[in-house]
């Protein structure tokens, strides 16, 4: 029969000790022994070395046969077992031998230990649990419960150091608490690199909570096979005997560790740090001692997160104590340098030392912050490169390229900005905390020196190396920052509150003064409308009556006077009745109704067919809308000024041709005007081939009052089309026009289609 060593022979150096396949090593520690066997029939198809010390058998004997015939009694006590869930720390006891059962694949893992405590105590458990209840109820803060826990597993297992090892976000560990022989150095406080826990480490830890090396001088008792069989490397993830990998026992020789055991502490799914034992003896613990040690892991993986909420409140019930002190004075009637002074609570509510606002683009400042120029760096950095409203960070300098020069008293901010960053923010200030760090020897020699041709090793030295830290303050706790939030939330609604109501106010007497206008417009319409036609009937009254009974008694001259008396007088008359008819444009009183465009163009027609032959034009007139809600009289109006100036302003020699048509189009596609989008309009084209006008004055054309050409040329108030702009404002649409100098002109009208 040919047996064979699986052991995993791949040759390990500190440069690829992170991908060590530490779960697949082919060997075990020699305190216990292990048989891998096919559920089925308990055939062995792997076993340790070692199998005569514990079994009285040797490996030729147990390798391809069944467990029926090697043990009896251990497959009666195992057999019912081999497909349920067992736990490595509720073993079997079998005569001397405690026995656990791990399922690996298809095959199941015995492992066999010496039974070290015969005698089982029923009130242990209790006695340790009420034990523990003490720690919690005399603990004070989540360090003081790391410590008992450290005394009291020292107690329970003898070892000579227990520390609780804390893990930082980026997994260096530091030494939380420590229980500790007193002739021993202390390792409070100092700080280890990750890379003395690689993350294949950390992973197995995750798995097995309990990792125990009586001995660090062992020699690793390899696993064997029948060589005729098909070889696998058994996955030894859960078997608390596998052996460790030579890098980190060298490591822990190194440290002058001859005993080693960690438990697992978990928060949330997460390897939150380990209760780490070393001792400078070989030590072997019993089941019960390996159980009770897992249960003080257990107690402090349950207490971690009420102890850090715990410590929380206390923080965030001050913490909150202020804000509201702030919520109170933020309504207060007061300008923002009043308010300022009085919001005494404004560091104290995030703990920092010092705070600046930018509002109205003046800063207010409170406690140390850095000078007004580097405050203003940072707010156009945070403008130009932060998205969200919320910035914080408790070193600057690695976020922002300026950040060290303002260390001293801005090493750690809070930014909240209060709508855009560089117009409204505040930002609070945390001064450098320096810091020093303890490291068990220095981070970056981790791994020892090579000599010649001898491979790296894991470092040899771990003599406190002291590490200064600087341009960093302390942590932002979630408690401030939420309070941070909050506050700058509220004074930015009042302010967008404050600014709604001066908004108001200011509308409120703008409409007060254009009440007042409107009424002293009406006044003026009134007096155009009354008093001023009286006085031009009477002038061209007594105009007519001197040149009538003046008769020849009358020189040339009076009468060219008198005539030019007339022509103003009647050039005023036109103007005051436009006036009135731009005035009447809103009066409320004008009613629409459904009407057809198609007579009113026609009436308009009639009216100016006499002007329309004396110069031998054409008016054509496509289909119009037919169903429009319109006031009638003013789209008479509109189309008789429109049309009026196509034939006014006709080319000299050059017979008026004027087009009117109609299409649909949508709001969306309409580029001239701001219409609504969502809705659609009639497009009333009226073009001319008259004289036209330069395109700058497509807008400036309906202005009141507003005449292109000069007065004796081409008579008109200049009304006209400011009246027929009105007018499709009071239609919900718009007018507009385009010209070309010699080419005519082009006026579109946009009606809503109902």
């Amino acid at each position: 029969m040919n047996i064979i060593e699986i052991v995993n022979k791949q040759v390990l150096t500190i440069e690829n000790c992170d991908r060590e396949p530490i779960h697949i090593p082919g060997s075990i520690q020699p305190h216990g022994m292990l048989l891998i066997l096919s559920p089925e029939n308990g055939v062995v198809r792997y076993c340790s070395a070692n199998t005569y010390q514990f079994i009285d058998k040797q490996p030729v004997e147990v390798l391809g046969k069944s467990l029926t015939d090697i043990h009896p009694a251990l497959w009666e006590k195992i057999q019912p077992l081999l497909h349920a869930d067992n736990s490595p720390f509720h073993p079997v006891p079998v005569g001397d031998l405690h026995v656990t059962i791990h399922a690996s694949g298809e095959f199941r893992i015995l492992s066999l230990e010496k039974r070290l405590d015969h005698e089982d105590d029923p009130d242990y458990a209790f006695d340790q649990t009420r034990g523990f209840i003490g720690f919690i109820e005399r603990s004070r803060s989540l360090k003081d419960l790391c410590q008992n826990i450290a005394v009291e597993t020292a107690r329970i297992t003898g070892f000579d150091r227990v520390m609780i090892y804390r893990f930082d976000k980026d997994y260096n560990g530091e030494v939380f608490a420590e229980s500790r022989r007193e002739d021993l150095p202390p390792f409070l406080d100092l700080h280890y690199p990750h890379t003395d826990i690689p993350a294949q480490a950390r992973e197995l830890y995750l798995r097995n909570l309990l990792r125990l090396i009586p001995d660090v001088q062992y020699e690793p008792v390899p696993l064997l096979a029948l060589a005729t069989e098909s070889i696998q490397q058994p996955d030894l993830s859960d078997v608390i005997l596998r052996s460790v990998s030579p890098i980190h026992i060298q490591y822990l020789k190194n440290m002058g560790v001859s005993a080693s055991m960690s438990v697992s502490v978990i928060m949330e799914g997460k390897l939150w740090g380990l209760i780490a034992c070393h001792h400078h003896q070989p030590l072997y613990l019993s089941a019960r001692q390996k159980k009770a040690a897992l249960l003080q892991g257990h107690f402090l993986s349950s207490q971690i997160r009420v102890q850090q909420v715990a410590e929380e409140h206390v923080i965030n019930v001050n913490v909150e104590a202020h804000l509201q002190q702030l919520l109170n004075r933020i309504e207060q009637d007061e300008d923002m340098s009043q308010k300022f002074e009085q919001f005494s609570s404004l560091l104290a509510v995030t703990n920092a030392t010092g705070v600046a606002m930018l509002h109205e683009g003046k800063i207010y400042e409170m406690g140390l912050v850095p000078s007004r120029e580097k405050i203003l760096g940072l707010i156009r950095w945070v403008g130009e490169n932060v998205k969200s409203s919320l910035f914080s960070t408790s070193c600057l300098s690695k976020r922002y390229p300026e950040g060290a020069a303002m260390s001293k008293y801005g090493s750690g901010v809070i930014f909240h900005a209060m709508g855009k960053p560089t117009d409204s923010c505040v930002i609070w200030f945390r001064e450098e905390l320096e810091l020093t760090v303890k490291w068990a020897g220095r981070p970056e020699t981790s791994i020892g020196k090579n000599n010649g041709d001898k491979p790296l090793t894991p470092r040899k030295s771990f003599e406190i190396w002291k590490e200064i830290v600087k341009q960093q303050s302390a942590e932002w706790r979630a408690s401030e920052i939420n309070a941070a939030t909050r506050f700058a939330t509220s004074l930015q609604n009042h302010f967008h509150l404050t600014y709604l109501r001066n908004e108001e106010n200011r509308l409120r007497v703008l409409n007060e003064r254009l009440q007042q206008a409107n009424q002293e417009l009406s006044n003026i319409n009134w007096i155009t409308s009354h008093d001023l036609k009286e006085p031009l009937r009477k002038i061209q009254l007594m105009s007519s009556r001197i040149v009538y009974e003046g008769g020849d008694n009358l020189s040339d001259v009076i009468k060219i006077h008198i005539e030019k008396i007339r022509n103003s007088a009647s050039r005023m008359q036109h103007l005051v009745d436009d006036i009135l008819s731009y005035s009447m444009m809103n009066n409320r009183n004008n009613m629409f109704t459904l009407g057809d465009l198609g007579p009113i163009i026609a009436d308009v027609k009639a009216e100016l067919e006499e002007e329309l032959s004396n110069k031998k034009g054409l008016l054509s007139v496509q289909s119009m809308p037919q169903s429009l809600r319109i006031v009638v009289h003013q789209m008479g109006q509109l189309f008789s000024n429109l049309i009026s100036n196509s034939i006014k302003f006709a080319q000299p020699g050059v017979s008026p041709e004027i087009y009117i048509n109609c299409q649909v189009e949508k709001g969306r596609d309409i580029r001239e005007v701001a219409l609504p989008a969502d809705k659609n309009f009639y497009c009333i084209r009226i073009s001319d081939n008259g004289i036209g006008f330069e395109p700058r004055y497509n807008e400036k054309i309906f202005d009141i009052f507003y005449k292109l050409h000069d007065r004796d040329t081409y008579a008109g108030t200049g009304i006209g089309l400011a009246i027929c702009k009105k007018i499709m404002e009071n239609h919900q649409g718009a007018i507009t026009a385009s010209g070309e100098i010699g080419k005519g002109a082009i006026f579109r009208i946009y009606l809503p289609v109902e």
